[in-house]
C-alpha cells in the first residue's frame, strides 16, 4: 500500500471548484502502491451582489459548498527518491524532508447560493498538479501541499474553462 503519510488533511481553495474561495476538508479512503483517491468537501463565501444603503456593505453574498473526488497518481521516482535517503554515508543522518508529485484527474460539484438571487450548480472536471512535501519528523510526519488546477465546468447551460490553486496540511 502507498503510504501517504496522512489520510486527512484541510486546505484552502481558490477558484477551482470554488467559485471564489473556500476552506475545505479532504479524506484519502482508499490507497494503493503507487496512487490514491480523495475526496473533498468544504464551505466557501461569495461576495455581494448590489448596496442597500449609503456606507452599507453589499447586500447579496452567498454561500459555495464544493465537492470533489480526485484519482492522484504519483509521477516522480518515489523507489529512487526513498534510495537516495537511506542509502547516505555515516556522515550524515537520512534527510527529514522529501517531495512527491502526482498528477490529479477527477470531477467536481458546487452548489452556489446567493441570499438575493437563485442558487447556481456547477460542475466540474478537474486536471492538476499536485506536490507534496513531507517532514518527516516524530511524533508523526506532517505533509504540507500545493494543488494546481486546471477545472472546465458546465452551469446553466454554459462552459467555462478556470483554473485554481489549493494550499494544504494534513491534520
Amino acid at each position: 500500500m502507498y503510504r501517504t503519510r496522512y489520510q486527512s488533511a484541510i486546505m484552502a481553495e481558490t477558484f477551482a471548484i470554488s467559485p471564489i474561495g473556500s476552506i475545505n476538508y479532504e479524506y484519502l479512503p482508499i490507497r494503493w502502491t503507487n496512487s490514491f483517491l480523495s475526496t473533498r468537501i468544504g464551505l466557501g463565501f461569495l461576495p455581494g451582489g448590489k448596496e442597500t444603503d449609503v456606507g452599507s456593505v453589499t447586500n447579496g453574498g452567498g454561500v459555495s459548498v464544493p465537492a470533489s473526488i480526485t484519482y492522484n497518481y504519483l509521477i516522480n521516482n518515489l523507489r529512487r527518491g526513498i534510495n537516495k535517503r537511506v542509502s547516505v554515508k555515516c556522515k550524515s543522518a537520512p534527510s527529514k524532508i522529501a517531495s512527491e508529485w502526482f498528477a490529479e484527474i477527477g470531477a467536481g460539484y458546487t452548489l452556489a447560493a446567493y441570499r438575493t438571487t437563485e442558487t447556481r450548480n456547477f460542475t466540474f472536471g478537474i486536471l492538476g498538479l499536485r506536490q507534496q512535501v513531507i517532514f518527516d519528523i516524530p511524533p508523526h510526519p506532517r505533509v504540507v501541499f500545493l494543488r494546481l488546477n486546471v477545472t472546465p465546468s458546465y452551469s446553466v447551460g454554459k462552459y467555462e474553462l478556470r483554473g485554481g490553486v489549493s494550499i494544504g496540511l494534513s491534520l
